[in-house]
């Protein structure tokens, strides 16, 4: 197939690509916090049984009575993962933006280089695709995490007031930031109570398309706390401790990973100054390579290394807390 040809179809292919993707980003999401709370009350009214009183009624246990908030597995699918970054498309579109990206890669890379780094370019599509979707879903955890300890603490503190959970909640709320996703979160969790919609629903769906580990925990004290009592002051206090100890250990090990990292961008610096420094004072040495047959699959042996070795250490160096 002739390359211009190849080329064409890649941008067809790309173009078709990307409309889909625009068109799965924003149908549907028109009202922000407002609509997406409408979806959320929907859903849960579709699906609420007959709650606590009904189960009290029966004469059966409120701990048996728990709902269901969400089916959790160890697995972290791309369905969810695109749930928590909040990307509006199925797992389809996902795959075939990463066949597109990779086809892309790949025809430059049959151009220009040679047959391993034309077999490397075929995992391109899924490097940037992953590397974004891990992106959107750490900047939506950051944006909670950040604000979450501040909310629990002050919720703490009105609850040994004596004020009531809901109230005490709308309070800590309002002590945070305009648009704060904990803010958020808390005040579509009430205004879907507001609407009717049934307590251990509104609650449970706290937080749900947030990837953030101590939201579950929070959910189920609150519920529990509803149904047979106890001190939730006490409960909410030892999760904001929890909380803030691995807000700690996190910015420990980013510090650390950090520095690790700082040091490989410092070598990688240091090799491109000399490399240009190279080809200011000896020129030939540089583009007599490039230009040698076989100085240029040396080149490009080069590079294929240094790229896997950036990519192993960024492997190696996440921690997760």
């Amino acid at each position: 197939m002739d390359i211009t040809v190849l080329i064409v179809l890649i941008i067809g292919l790309i173009g078709a690509g990307l409309g889909v993707f625009f068109l799965f980003q924003f149908s549907g999401s028109g009202g922000a916090g407002e609509l997406q709370s409408q979806m959320r009350n929907m859903s849960t009214k579709a699906g609420s049984g007959g709650g606590l009183r009904g189960s009290q009624a029966r004469g059966g246990d409120p701990l048996q009575a728990m709902p269901k908030r969400r089916k959790t597995s160890a697995a972290l699918t791309l369905e969810k993962k695109l749930k928590y970054s909040q990307w509006k498309m199925p797992p389809m579109v996902f795959r075939i933006l990463e066949v597109v990206f990779s086809l892309i890669a790949f025809g430059i890379a049959n151009r220009y280089f040679n047959v391993g780094i034309q077999v490397f370019s075929l995992g391109t599509g899924p490097l940037i695709m992953r590397w974004a979707l891990g992106s959107a879903m750490a900047r939506r955890f950051r944006a909670f995490d950040s604000d979450y300890p501040q909310m629990l603490l002050s919720l703490v503190g009105l609850l040994k007031t004596g004020m009531n959970p809901m109230q005490a909640l709308e309070m800590a709320a309002r002590g945070l930031d305009e648009g704060a996703l904990v803010r958020e979160e808390i005040e579509m969790m009430i205004m879907r109570l507001r609407y009717g919609v049934p307590e251990d629903k509104s609650i449970g769906a706290f937080g749900e398309d947030i990837y953030h580990p101590e939201i579950e925990l929070f959910v189920q004290a609150l519920l529990l706390s509803r149904r047979v009592g106890g001190t939730l002051s006490d409960t909410l206090d030892r999760l904001a401790k929890q909380v803030r100890k691995r807000q700690y250990f996190r910015m420990s090990a980013r510090a650390a990973v950090g520095m690790q990292r700082g040091s490989i961008w410092f070598i990688m610096g240091i090799l491109a100054f000399l490399e240009v420094y190279l080809y200011f004072v000896y020129p030939q040495a540089v583009v007599g390579a490039i230009m040698d047959e076989d100085g240029w699959q040396v080149w490009q042996f080069g590079m294929m290394v240094v790229g896997l070795g950036i990519f192993w250490i960024t492997q190696v160096t996440r921690i997760r807390v």
